[in-house]
């Protein structure tokens, strides 16, 4: 549907219908002439608002990051780590087809910075020195990354996407995989998720 021209544009607006298209069509249908017909203007009025593609993409980035909430100082600094990174798994579920712009565009934009600051502030807290607090940083962050991206994608050995899944693995070769069969497909995504998160927070507890 063609927006309505009377509208202005602005940087935001532009953004923002480009992760809307994105959810709708996936980033390979992304183009500036598509988002610009989206918007009800030419592909060029869009080069005043982000300069190139690779703008527009980290732009992107940009709102996905926006839609992260920092849980509340209320809470204990551990929930308050495992309610952040269950944040950022939701934004994946909500935004399959954008989230893995996070993973190849690493943000360097401000609400990056303060969602950085915000979790250091939080370890500090808690009583963590700055390198262990960094080093914690980094590792729920590819934990969930990398959850997140093989949910969107599919988890290996799982049946689903033109797989045949562990069940149809020779017994005989693959005896402990073969049996896998009935747990894969029953898994629980959330108890997984929490059970990863919390062998995380069980290891940093060794380091308090």
């Amino acid at each position: 549907m063609v927006e309505s021209k009377r509208r202005p544009l602005s940087r935001r607006r532009v953004l923002e219908a480009a992760v809307k298209f994105a959810d709708r069509e996936g980033l390979d249908a992304l183009s500036m002439r598509k988002l610009g017909a989206q918007l009800g203007v030419e592909a060029m009025s869009l080069y005043n608002h982000v300069p190139n593609k690779d703008a527009l993409l980290d732009g992107m980035v940009e709102v996905l990051l926006g839609e992260l909430e920092v849980p509340s100082e209320d809470a204990g600094w551990e929930e308050r780590i495992k309610e952040a990174y269950r944040g950022f798994r939701r934004l994946a579920r909500r935004h399959p087809n954008i989230f893995p712009l996070l993973v190849v565009r690493p943000p360097d934009t401000m609400d990056g910075v303060w969602l950085v600051e915000e979790f250091m502030k939080t370890m500090r807290g808690a009583g963590f020195d700055p390198a262990i607090s960094l080093y914690a940083f980094r590792t729920f962050s590819g934990y969930a990354m990398g959850y997140a991206m093989a949910e969107i994608r599919g988890f290996a050995m799982e049946p689903g996407g033109g797989r045949d899944g562990a069940a149809t693995l020779p017994a005989e070769q693959f005896p402990h995989i073969s049996g896998l069969g009935d747990t894969l497909d029953e898994v629980d995504r959330d108890a997984e998720f929490e059970f990863g998160l919390d062998l995380i927070l069980a290891g940093l507890r060794e380091k308090l």
